[in-house]
């Protein structure tokens, strides 16, 4: 089976509004808005879907307020649906309908498979010039005023069936381990993805619950500008910007009113079936190599021209 990554983030939320406006500050496009359901999506149209949290046929809340109440995945093609199906035969929660398979996990996370709707992004990638070589050529780097980005790369959440669940996504679905902290947290990469990891499993102290989802950007200056206008639009830093020590990637998180958090995410490491796993010590060091824990913000009092003595 093909299973390519987390295709739509479906939310059950208290306020339409507030996740109207995070989104859309987040630089996701609006592409569907009824009293009902909001949708947006990235360059690559993978998809947020926004809808009241009472709305009758939701998948069932496995934690108050607003929460994810499902996560569909990508799949190749139609015939990565028969195997999925084939794969979860006997599981007490699956179900097979003419375009998606659904379940839920050994956490009670509702789950489904569609194939993939996925466009492929067509947008120039910057340069960058190092000592040795210019690889940006008399030409200025880009000056990024919001985010855009490219598509849904990882999602994380509370697993205290930790075993089971591991035993779930790797034996069933096929998913590949990439890093872990041991008996702690998994990294775990689809079978059809080359990203460092598409599920975050964290064992936790016993209760379930969404952690967050992260959108993989162009550049280094997109988390950044992204990162600095969130904050200019009022939305809370959970943690950021910094570098993971495990992936390599650069992130920033913001608290999103959807639920969990929401992760600015670039330059991941990019894997295939050669890659051989860690376990990590978890430590401070490990999470992060730098960090600032409460955000940036702009220069205040600078003006072009005045430079720094």
């Amino acid at each position: 089976m093909k299973i390519v990554g987390p295709e739509t983030l479906t939310y059950g939320v208290e306020d339409m509004d507030a996740a109207k406006r995070f989104w859309t500050d987040f630089g996701l496009g609006l592409a569907e808005e009824t009293p009902g359901r909001l949708v947006f999506e990235t360059l690559e149209k993978t998809a947020i879907v926004a809808r009241p949290k009472n709305a009758a046929d939701l998948p069932a809340a496995i934690e108050p307020g607003s929460a994810l109440r499902e996560l569909t995945w990508g799949v190749a093609g139609e015939r990565d649906l028969v195997d999925i199906a084939a794969a979860l035969k006997g599981w007490p929660s699956l179900q097979v309908t003419n375009d998606a398979v659904r379940a839920i996990d050994p956490n009670g996370y509702p789950i489904a498979f569609r194939v993939t709707r996925r466009v492929p992004v067509k947008r120039p990638l910057p340069g960058y010039n190092h000592a040795r070589d210019g690889g940006r050529v008399n030409r200025r780097s880009i000056y990024h005023k919001q985010a855009h980005p490219e598509m849904i790369s990882h999602v994380a959440w509370l697993a205290p069936k930790y075993d089971a669940a591991i035993d779930f996504y790797r034996n069933r679905l096929e998913f590949r381990m990439s890093d872990q902290y041991p008996d702690d947290s998994i990294f775990l990469r689809a079978s059809g993805a080359n990203q460092h990891h598409n599920l975050f499993l964290i064992k936790g102290t016993g209760r379930v619950g969404f952690h967050h989802v992260a959108f993989e950007m162009e550049s280094i200056h997109e988390v950044i500008g992204g990162g600095l206008a969130m904050g200019e639009k009022g939305w809370e830093t959970l943690i950021g910007p910094g570098r993971h020590a495990v992936s390599s990637a650069y992130f920033w998180y913001f608290k999103n009113p959807c639920g969990g958090f929401a992760e600015y995410d670039w330059d991941s490491d990019y894997l295939t079936d050669k890659w051989e796993p860690r376990d990590w010590p978890k430590s401070h060091a490990t999470f992060a190599e730098w960090l600032l824990p409460s955000g940036l913000g702009r220069f205040k009092g600078f003006e072009p021209g005045q430079g720094f003595g």
